[in-house]
């Protein structure tokens, strides 16, 4: 374990908010990359050159959006223009603009907000006349393939059979185009439509429940999936449509993060999930793969728009998370093999070694080995207290970095411990520990976190009478249900927009989740009261911990009315609750300030709840 340097105990929080956040990356042909970051405050476009052995140049930013959040974009095959979706406050209601690479005024491809328009990078036609994105407004319930002339503004839709359209890939020639129908998490098809002859043919059918993706082209017009069809894990293959053959470039116990193919090469680089960590490697189809060498153990910060190939100076640009610090663009030299950091967003923040989280397992009542990352103070000979940290998803993963803003890692420098297990539903364990949180929200993932509780209170360095909860979204129910049906473990808890009452979350999510909702969660019309016996509102007298409560005014997908009701009902019984409400956000921070602000108060509230507040 990296001993921390001790001055590191007496930092504020601010200190650990000086960073910059990135999001997407591409590369464009000028030997620069293109990537969203959030310098101004506010998630922007910004491009830096690089030269030699990617040393870096100067920074440029190509939008100055305050009240709108850039989410990802798309560059044109001649680089020369920039389409990019953007939301405003926290909305999700995304719309389509397109700005020059060289800068200038961004112009509106679509502008009717109450419509939600999702592109993807491989949106943008090689002939850059068209462009295919997804949007829901021919019924908010269903999201159509679109394809748009984008001079004259004429669109078709080409997909539209009353389900969701996702993902829309452009091949070299531009006569086809990959997209993905998403049922759920974890039945996804993939079609390849030929606009030539206006057909649609299905890549790898399949009856069963299972994940086919198709993530990009290669030049001879294969397809590359990733699919867990006969596997436990997400694997990745080469699908040829002449015969509809298909090629093994990774089978393994391990999931595929992400790939792309790399003309210049013929190679394909692809990211596996090894216990959260990425390993990426690189390599010809039927041949042996190589480990590309990163200079830190890390993760792909962004996954689907994470990766981007410099064709030209076969680099593969990344955003890269190392385990003990914010992530940066990392630059992978493909011919050398060689990878370095492009950017050093935390410059002026917090200086020496903060050490790196342990990955550790518990027993949960089924014998199940619960995968966690402890996040332990280094130096510390007397017993310190811990916070158990929930992730989102609930179908998603805890992954080893600089998480919520550094709240980790200070919460580590304050001496009080952090442990963010991988429950049951987690992803990047396999389809059928994912699928265990199916109908089953408040049941035996909260038996995983109780179990959990018990390690830590079992610790011989923890001190068991100062533990608290922290969560959001999935997470922020899940400290719920921790405050009130745990309630002899903590001392305090922390809900950011976290569903409080699971009848009038699944009443009240976007029209195109509903769909979803009784499989995922349960029917809110036909069994309200299985779902009212799993909501934490049920069980609020129980509560004993001081509660923090933080809610985004505009959050689509857990409503405001959420955190209203618990924050009234605490109240109503003479409970201590801070409810802190952000009236330009949705679910979650876009903006840098407000983050700050909010995982500023949530390590305020801890430190003082578990370590008093001297």
């Amino acid at each position: 374990m990296v001993k921390s340097d001790r001055h590191l105990s007496h930092l504020s929080y601010d200190r650990f908010t000086q960073y910059f956040r990135y999001g997407a990356v591409d590369t464009l042909g000028d030997n620069s990359v293109i990537y969203t970051s959030d310098i101004n405050g506010q998630f922007n476009i910004w491009t830096q050159s690089y030269s030699g052995n990617a040393v870096p140049g100067y920074q440029r930013m190509l939008t100055a959006f305050h009240d709108r959040t850039v989410r990802d974009f798309a560059v044109s095959p001649d680089g020369r223009q920039i389409y990019f979706m953007a939301d405003c406050n926290g909305n999700e209601q995304f719309q389509i603009y397109r700005i020059g690479s060289s800068g200038g005024d961004p112009i509106s491809i679509t502008s009717d907000e109450t419509v939600r328009h999702e592109l993807n990078k491989g949106s943008i036609h090689p002939g850059g006349k068209l462009i295919a994105y997804c949007d829901n407004s021919r019924t908010r319930t269903d999201f159509d393939l679109v394809i748009m002339d984008i001079r004259s503004g004429r669109e078709k839709r080409p997909l539209h059979e009353g389900v969701i359209w996702a993902f829309p890939v452009w091949d070299k020639t531009g006569t086809c185009l990959t997209a993905t129908q998403i049922n759920s998490n974890t039945d996804m098809h993939s079609f390849i439509y030929n606009m030539r002859k206006s057909k649609t043919a299905e890549i790898m059918p399949h009856a069963e429940e299972g994940v086919v993706a198709a993530v990009g082209w290669t030049e001879e017009g294969k397809v590359l999936v990733v699919s867990d069809i006969g596997h436990e894990f997400r694997n990745l293959f080469l699908y040829n449509p002449e015969n509809e053959k298909l090629m093994p470039v990774f089978e393994g116990k391990n999931d595929v993060d992400g790939a792309l193919y790399t003309p210049v090469t013929g190679e394909v680089v692809y990211a596996i999930n090894t216990d959260g960590y990425t390993e990426l490697y690189r390599g010809r189809p039927g041949s042996r793969f190589a480990r590309i060498q990163m200079p830190c153990r890390g993760h792909l910060s962004s996954v689907l728009s994470g990766m981007s190939v410099d064709l030209k100076r076969r680099n593969l640009a990344i955003v890269w998370a190392p385990d003990n610090r914010p992530p940066e663009i990392a630059i992978v030299g493909l011919s050398k093999r060689k990878s370095s950091i492009l950017t050093d967003s935390m410059a002026g923040g917090v200086p020496g070694n903060i050490p790196s989280p342990e990955l550790v397992h518990f027993e949960s009542f089924d014998g199940r080995m619960i995968p966690a990352f402890y996040y332990r103070p280094a130096g510390r000979r007397s017993r310190f207290p811990a916070v158990l940290s929930i992730h989102g998803g609930p179908e998603s993963q805890e992954r080893p970095g600089w998480g919520y803003e550094g709240l980790y890692q200070f919460l580590q420098c304050s001496g009080i411990a952090v442990l963010c297990p991988n429950i049951r539903g987690s992803t990047g364990y396999g389809k059928s520990y994912q699928k265990l949180i199916h109908r089953d929200w408040g049941g035996d993932e909260l038996r995983d976190l109780r179990a959990a509780a018990e390690w830590l209170r079992n610790r011989r360095e923890v001190d068991g009478e100062g533990m608290a909860v922290f969560g959001g979204s999935f997470g922020g129910f899940a400290a719920l249900s921790c405050v009130t049906r745990l309630p002899e473990f903590w001392t305090a808890g922390v809900d950011i927009c976290g569903p409080s009452n699971l009848v009038t979350f699944c009443k009240s999510v976007p029209p195109f989740w509903k769909r979803f909702m009784r499989d995922w969660v349960g029917d809110a019309d036909t069994e309200a009261d299985f779902l009212m016996e799993r909501s934490p509102i049920t069980y609020i007298d129980r509560t004993k911990a001081d509660m923090l409560i933080i809610q985004g005014a505009n959050d689509p997908r857990v409503v405001k009315e959420e955190s209203d009701q618990m924050v009234e009902r605490l109240r109503q019984l003479g409970r201590y609750v801070e409810y802190i409400v952000f009236p330009d956000e949705g679910h979650g921070f876009t903006k840098s300030e407000n983050a700050r602000k909010g995982f500023g108060a949530v390590a305020r509230f801890l430190v003082e709840r578990l370590r008093g507040k001297d």
